[in-house]
């Protein structure tokens, strides 16, 4: 990030700071509880948000040398995207054209060659060509190349690589990301390597979750044991490039910001920095690490929790060093999964006690407002297209 944007960032905040103003919205909002809970609005959800737009598919350090891959955990959308031999990315559905199986069940370190269904050993090349079929005089006037693999757009951007699932041509994310792709290029996301991957399944709705990183609230309660020290005020601003958000959270040194020459300050020593990459990915900026979460919706009461922390191997060098990274992502497991993400599991199992209607969203969680807000007005746009269709 440019150091006169961090800085007009940082002014803001003082200034929020100074003059106590830490609304996120005008009124209080309603939310019904059937957004958590209802079948029919997440399958909406599915076909709008996840079906029709692009996604954060995970960082590029996963798909850095040919034969490199990454599979995509989500079952309603089994893609992979791997690097080819002639340096090219692509995503490819992970369905063998032959009966359907899965070609790659499980990441492993190795390099691919070439990709070999484990059910019948068809063989396809990186390029998602059908190379070779067992048995082949078996099935007489098959064209192999009318059987290659099909194929997903996949883009690469500032370090993060994007899979749109259902759309053939190419795109750019940069232009929607607008101020934050930059941002990322400032950041050099890039440089980050993969520390850890941690997959599992939560029993909350998706929203519920991504929720969790909007509003500061319910630090100084929930995080009482851990985190909430460091945020003594809690407040949150924001900036917008479409759906997309950068949420700011005040530490509680941020008063010390002004006692440091302008030219010396830096946003992220005073301030905790995450973008919200609509509509379920969460990339958490620090000096050294990176978070990356991404939420995949399975049903109305669970979603597979992708976390992954990439750093920056020169600022941890040694056993040491390995030593540090291993107590940040315990640390980041405690405070997520252990407080945010148990906390979002117990809502949820309450959702259908008959108690509440309505969450009731105060004036300093705008963000889940302007989140919701966001989501409803995606899902209205989708049904009146379909209904203007022929």
């Amino acid at each position: 990030m440019k150091h006169d944007r961090q800085m007009a960032l940082l002014d803001r905040m003082l200034e929020l700071r100074r003059r106590r103003e830490y609304r996120l919205s005008d009124a209080i909002f309603p939310l019904p509880v059937d957004a958590y809970t209802s079948q029919e609005i997440f399958e909406r959800e599915l076909e709008t948000l996840f079906s029709g737009s692009p996604l954060v598919a995970g960082h590029v350090d996963g798909v850095r040398e040919p034969g490199s891959y990454m599979l995509n955990d989500w079952p309603r959308q089994p893609y992979f995207v791997v690097r080819g031999k002639d340096g090219v990315l692509r995503a490819f559905l992970n369905t063998c054209r032959h009966r359907g199986a899965p070609l790659i069940v499980k990441e492993k370190d190795e390099p691919l060659r070439a990709l070999v269904c484990p059910f019948h050993g068809w063989v396809y090349g990186l390029d998602g060509a059908l190379q070779g079929i067992p048995g082949s005089s078996a099935f007489p006037g098959i064209d192999k190349r009318d059987y290659g693999l099909k194929e997903c757009s996949v883009a690469e951007s500032t370090g993060l690589v994007w899979v749109h699932p259902t759309r053939g041509e190419s795109f750019d994310p940069a232009p929607d990301l607008g101020a934050f792709a930059e941002d990322f290029a400032e950041f050099h996301l890039e440089r980050f390597v993969s520390y850890k991957r941690v997959v599992t399944e939560k029993k909350a709705n998706w929203k519920l979750l991504m929720q969790m990183n909007l509003e500061g609230y319910h630090v100084a309660q929930l995080h009482k044991g851990t985190f909430a020290p460091n945020f003594r005020d809690g407040f949150l601003s924001h900036d917008a490039e479409g759906p997309h958000l950068c949420v700011l959270a005040a530490q509680t040194n941020l008063p010390d910001a002004e006692n440091v020459p302008k030219k010396q300050r830096k946003l992220i020593d005073f301030i905790s920095l995450f973008y919200v990459l609509f509509p379920n990915t969460i990339v958490i900026v620090r000096h050294d690490t990176i978070l990356i979460g991404r939420f995949l919706p399975l049903a109305p009461d669970r979603t597979l929790c992708s976390q992954e922390m990439l750093y920056l191997p020169d600022k941890f060098v040694g056993e040491s060093g390995q030593k540090a990274l291993r107590n940040r992502l315990l640390y980041a497991q405690v405070t997520l999964d252990d407080e945010d993400y148990k906390m979002a599991e117990r809502v949820q199992a309450n959702l259908l006690n008959g108690v509440n209607e309505t969450h009731m969203l105060g004036l300093e969680e705008g963000l889940l407002t302007l989140f919701q807000e966001t989501v409803s007005k995606r899902l209205a746009a989708r049904d009146a297209a379909t209904a203007d269709s022929p």
